[in-house]
């Protein structure tokens, strides 16, 4: 497994952290809890998590020690699963051979508190796990266990054989009650003591990014909610007054380096073992030394360079760094920061500039909206900048054929673009891009790069977002089944641009052609063959016949609009099949008279062909009754999408290990998953998922020939949900 460097030497005892009985409460007279905790130094946000955890459920009375089991020195990890899967047999060594003591693995949280399980009745056992070879969470005794398992074997030998020591003597081992180690979602989190998010691809926390296409945890909302907590309340393992036990030997290496370099007034300085923190200036710089601190101080110096500034912080990293490392110290950035929402951040990293906190100009963000020639893509984007109400500028882009090129290929570029047909492309470059659409994501990308870095890119869509890493955010709907990222933002259905204001203009605007058709006034959108779906001449005419069917039987009229993909015989084959309508309307290149909006304003209900995302989206936004007519699959669609389903079921695929929960992905699956995640493979839509949600929660329904009736309210929230979104990101409050 790869592993960042410890910074320094690799520790002797395990760093001690304590969690005193607070000074409000009686002290307990019971003895400390000790909790060994094996971690690596990937894990610093799991670490956070887990001392968390403890925190908000321990006896506010009680000391509570917990030691961090990371760098041990004289171990090797190499051939181990986790960076620290032996150290939890030197526990009775570190514990001075005396005592109890809980192991927990850092992938864990506590649900209870701690002490029931320290104080349990070890029953005459050496030590109690859920079983005798899952030492994952241990009540031990120290001294019966220092025989088996000493520091020279833990050391050494490999996990079966010192489980093999253990269970070559009778009754070591003792049962412990399956709650302090639930496993996934085993159990409903509410019966769990501890959670264990045991399936490394899926911890929500993703420490190897590098190592697993990470997918999403049935209980990962449960760590998701005890990190917000931590954040809310502002807590930090280590602190000033408090630092790591590599800090002081490292601050004074600092300390001879700096003595050789002039600093700037503005430069911000790591503080000494015991300092008081330096009085607030207006902008405070922090060089790239922070690069190189200890790993576990990072998240407290970073607040105290927060706290120090009044308007804003720079951060200069050494150049030569990855992407993904940039990315992550922007995150951390973001996250010490957030405590002082007037705060204005810039990440320096290399030639990049990335701006963050608090927008510091007087004027709104200068947005670009990349726009393509497909409608569902322009009506995803144009619809987010509205929301968010800045002005913006359209980019209307054609492409040659260069744009046919795999977007992994083109990378940050331009060349699929036809300059002399699409709009200009130059400074002043925009501070936030806005684009859907496949052939738009590269070119969003050359736009950052122009950009120096500074704009920011919210792309929409399955073929613009498939790549999250890419991207400031990406919008996908879960029917997509794209996999969930920190940078993903999942919606229910795109985005879309019909808005009450949108809806009142366009009722208006056609009261005189469409408000006098009787009642109901049955709207049918019909869409068109699709890569999916085939509405040909045939199905055509037998959607015609139904909707004339439908209108008959409720005593109302038909309104019907086509689409540019309905062909032209198809559109002949609908007509014979609808027979008289109030209203219809063919869909010609270039025609101004759109009807669209205005069927969704006097239309009762609709009828809507499956193919059409976009349409099913606009329609159930607007809580009126809706029938989705089901369209035949094409056998050609089967036939393409049979490699990419292949990979999509090979990398979702949970085979099980020899505890019989799911093994860490290797091998096929992680292949796979990674030839999604990086968007060389993009699983197909799956519209029946879209049709399925929203029949569940009412707001369609399958067609049946009767009217449909109303069950959900009109909902533009993820609109706005998404603008807000994208509104934090820009720090524009």
């Amino acid at each position: 497994m790869s592993q960042r460097r410890p910074a320094g030497p690799t520790r002797s005892v395990p760093e001690r952290i304590v969690l005193e009985p607070r000074r409000d409460v009686p002290a307990s007279p019971l003895p400390p809890v000790r909790i060994f905790l094996g971690t690596e130094p990937a894990q610093h946000r799991a670490e956070r998590v887990f001392v968390w955890s403890v925190e908000r459920v321990r006896d506010p009375g009680r000391r509570y020690e917990i030691h961090m089991m990371k760098d041990l020195a004289g171990f090797d990890p190499r051939h181990w699963t986790t960076g620290f899967t032996n150290y939890r047999f030197a526990i009775p060594h570190f514990a001075g051979g005396a005592g109890r003591a809980i192991y927990n693995d850092v992938d864990q949280v506590y649900r209870a508190d701690p002490a029931l399980l320290f104080d349990a009745d070890l029953e005459g056992h050496g030590y109690r796990a859920i079983e005798p070879n899952d030492t994952s969470v241990m009540l031990i005794d120290c001294q019966r266990m220092a025989a088996p398992w000493t520091l020279d074997a833990a050391r050494r030998e490999g996990k079966r054989a010192l489980h093999r020591r253990a269970g070559a003597v009778p009754g070591l081992w003792g049962a412990l009650d399956p709650v302090w180690n639930v496993r996934d979602d085993e159990r409903p989190p509410e019966e769990a003591r501890v959670i264990h998010f045991t399936t490394l691809h899926t911890q929500p926390w993703r420490p190897f990014p590098e190592r697993f296409a990470y997918q999403p945890n049935p209980v990962g909302s449960v760590w998701h909610n005890l990190e917000r907590e931590a954040d809310a309340q502002a807590f930090l393992v280590h602190t000033r007054e408090h630092p790591s036990d590599r800090y002081a030997d490292w601050w004074q290496a600092w300390q001879r380096r700096a003595a050789q370099r002039s600093p700037d007034p503005r430069d911000w300085r790591p503080p000494a073992p015991g300092e008081a923190p330096p009085g607030p200036l207006a902008e405070r710089h922090l060089r790239a030394w922070i690069a190189d601190a200890p790993e576990e101080d990072v998240p407290w110096l970073l607040a105290e360079l927060c706290a120090s500034a009044r308007e804003r912080v720079v951060l200069r990293l050494p150049r030569g760094g990855t992407r993904r490392e940039g990315q992550a110290w922007e995150d951390r950035l973001a996250a010490a920061a957030r405590a002082h929402p007037d705060l204005t951040t810039e990440l320096a990293f290399g030639t990049a500039r990335r701006g963050g906190g608090r927008w510091a100009r007087s004027t709104p963000p200068r947005v670009w909206v990349l726009c393509d020639d497909r409608p569902g893509n322009v009506t995803q984007a144009m619809g987010l900048a509205e929301a968010l109400g800045w002005p913006f500028e359209v980019k209307h882009l054609r492409f040659r054929a260069a744009a046919r090129l795999h977007n992994r290929m083109l990378g940050a570029s331009a060349r699929g673009v036809d300059r002399t047909a699409s709009s200009p492309l130059e400074p002043p470059w925009p501070d936030l891009v806005i684009a859907a659409g496949r052939r738009t994501a590269p070119v969003a990308l050359w736009v950052r790069e122009r950009a120096r870095g500074h704009a920011r890119l919210v792309m929409l869509g399955r073929k613009a977002g498939d790549d999250a890493e890419c991207f400031d955010r990406v919008v996908t709907p879960t029917y997509t089944r794209l996999f969930s990222h920190p940078r993903r933002i999942e919606t229910r259905t795109p985005l879309h641009r019909v808005t009450r204001e949108v809806i009142a203009k366009a009722s208006e605007e056609w009261r005189d052609r469409l408000g006098d058709a009787p009642s109901p006034r049955i709207a049918v959108l019909v869409g068109g063959t699709s890569g999916q779906y085939r509405l040909d001449a045939a199905v055509a005419r037998r959607l015609g016949a139904d909707c004339a069917a439908l209108a008959r039987k409720c005593g109302g009229s038909l309104l019907v609009t086509t689409s540019r993909r309905l062909g032209a015989h198809a559109a002949d084959a609908l007509c014979e099949g609808l027979g008289d309508v109030s209203f219809f309307h063919r869909w010609q290149p270039g025609d101004p008279t759109d009807p669209y909006l205005g069927l969704l304003a006097h239309a009762d209900a609709f009828v809507v062909t499956g193919d059409s995302e976009s349409m099913l989206t606009e329609v159930t936004s607007l809580g009126k009754p809706v029938a989705i007519y089901p369209l035949p699959v094409r056998s050609s669609f089967r036939a393409l999408s049979v490699a990419s389903e292949w990979v999509w079921r090979r990398a979702t695929s949970a085979p099980r290990g020899p505890r019989g929960t799911p093994r860490p992905q290797i091998g096929l699956e992680r292949w796979c998953g990674k030839a999604i995640e990086r968007g060389w493979v993009r699983p197909s839509r799956d519209l029946d998922r879209l049709h399925a949600a929203l029949v569940e929660r009412g707001a369609a329904q399958l067609f049946t020939g009767s009217l449909p009736v109303t069950r959900a309210a009109a909902d533009d929230g993820e609109r706005e949900a998404v603008a807000a979104a994208v509104r934090d990101l820009m720090g524009v409050r």
